[in-house]
C-alpha cells in the first residue's frame, strides 16, 4: 500500500471523527432516528405469531436505509461549509484517499447506530438473531457496505446542489434496490421457519454487487471531484 495513501486516509478519517466527537450531530441524529423508527414499527406491526418472521426483514432494512440517509447526506457537509473541497482536490492522491476516508467514516457511523438499532429491534420483535449470527452479520455487513459505497459517491455528486437533500434519496434508492432485495430475502431465510441453505447464494450476490459498486465508484470519483471542486 502506498504510505501517502494510508497517511491521507488516516488523517481525513481522524479529522471527521474528531469533529463528530465535538458536535455529535450525525451519530446522535441517526441513532435517535433509528430508535424512533423502531418504536413506530414495533407498535404498528408487532404480533406474537408467525407473521413476525414475515415483517421483520423489511422493517429492519427500511430502518437501516432511512437512518443511513441521515449519515450519508452529511458526508461532505464540513468541506462544503468551510469551502476547503478545492484545496483537498489539489493535494496529490486525494482522488482516492478522500473517497476512501469518507466511505470509512460513513461505515463507522452506520455501524454505530446499527449496534443500537438491530439488537433492540430484534428484542422488540422477539427474533433470535444469534441462531444464525454469522450469516446475519455477513448479510447486514454486505448491505451496509454497498449502501455506503454508492451513497458516498452520490453525496459527492450532489454536494453543491441546493436540492441535494431531495435528490439524494431519489437518485440513491433506485440504484440500491437490487442490494436491498438481496438483504430482505436473505434476512427472511434466517428467520424461524426459513431455509438458511439459500442464504449463501444471496450473500454472494450482495458481495458481487458491492464489488461492482466499489470499482465503479473509485473509477468515477476522480471525475466527480474535478467537477465539484
Amino acid at each position: 500500500m502506498n504510505p501517502s495513501f494510508a497517511t491521507q486516509v488516516t488523517a481525513l478519517v481522524r479529522k471527521d471523527l474528531r469533529r463528530e466527537l465535538r458536535s455529535g450531530e450525525t451519530l446522535v441524529t441517526t441513532t435517535s432516528f433509528s430508535l424512533l423508527l423502531m418504536l413506530i414499527f414495533t407498535f404498528a406491526f408487532y404480533q406474537r405469531d408467525e407473521t413476525v418472521a414475515l415483517v421483520f426483514p423489511g422493517i429492519l432494512w427500511v430502518a437501516i436505509i432511512f437512518s443511513g440517509m441521515l449519515a450519508i447526506g452529511r458526508t461532505f457537509a464540513q468541506e462544503q461549509e468551510s469551502g476547503c473541497l478545492r484545496a483537498l482536490a489539489l493535494i496529490p492522491g486525494t482522488q482516492t484517499s478522500l473517497y476512501t476516508s469518507k466511505l470509512l467514516v460513513n461505515l463507522i457511523f452506520m455501524g454505530v447506530f446499527e449496534l443500537a438499532l438491530v439488537p433492540m429491534l430484534a428484542l422488540a420483535f422477539s427474533v433470535n438473531i444469534f441462531e444464525h449470527f454469522g450469516w446475519f452479520v455477513v448479510i447486514l455487513g454486505a448491505g451496509t457496505l454497498g449502501f455506503a459505497i454508492l451513497g458516498t459517491l452520490i453525496s459527492a455528486m450532489l454536494v453543491h446542489n441546493s436540492l441535494k437533500d431531495v435528490l439524494l434519496p431519489l437518485v440513491l434508492f433506485p440504484l440500491v434496490v437490487p442490494l436491498l432485495i438481496g438483504g430482505v430475502k436473505a434476512t427472511g431465510l434466517l428467520m424461524p421457519g426459513g431455509d438458511p441453505t439459500g442464504v449463501q447464494t444471496w450473500a454472494v450476490v450482495m458481495l458481487m454487487i458491492d464489488i461492482a459498486f466499489l470499482l465503479g465508484s473509485f473509477f468515477m470519483f476522480r471525475w466527480v471531484l474535478s467537477a465539484i471542486e
